[in-house]
């Protein structure tokens, strides 16, 4: 397997255990999420990488509120902005840019 995929997998696997095993403490969680944002950045950067970031995090945390507010969708035990944690943003622009990354590494020879 290709290393950009390897790291990339690694780095979405490290996202999902934070979110599953540290939704109690909200802004650690995001600090986490976004270092480990920067680290992907640094080992693998992404064109307009930055750009990518906020634009699926804005959008990803905006689907989040629409449908956690629209009913009977889901929600969240421990929700501090409009209905969504504050964590969940960052955790889509991490996972937006990393899947980038993997598609990198799984379309390389």
């Amino acid at each position: 397997m290709n290393r950009k995929f390897i790291v990339s997998s690694s780095i979405i696997t490290i996202s999902v255990l934070f979110t599953y095993f540290l939704p109690q403490y909200p802004v650690v969680l995001a600090l986490l999420l976004i270092g480990l944002a920067y680290v992907k950045y640094r080992i693998y950067p992404v064109k307009k990488e930055f750009l990518w970031f906020c634009m699926v995090a804005v959008g990803g945390g905006i689907v989040e509120v629409i449908l956690v507010n629209s009913g009977s969708t889901w929600s969240y035990r421990e929700s501090q902005l409009l209905g969504i944690p504050i964590w969940i943003p960052f955790f889509w622009g991490t996972l937006a840019t990393t899947i980038i990354v993997m598609y990198e590494g799984l379309t390389s020879s």
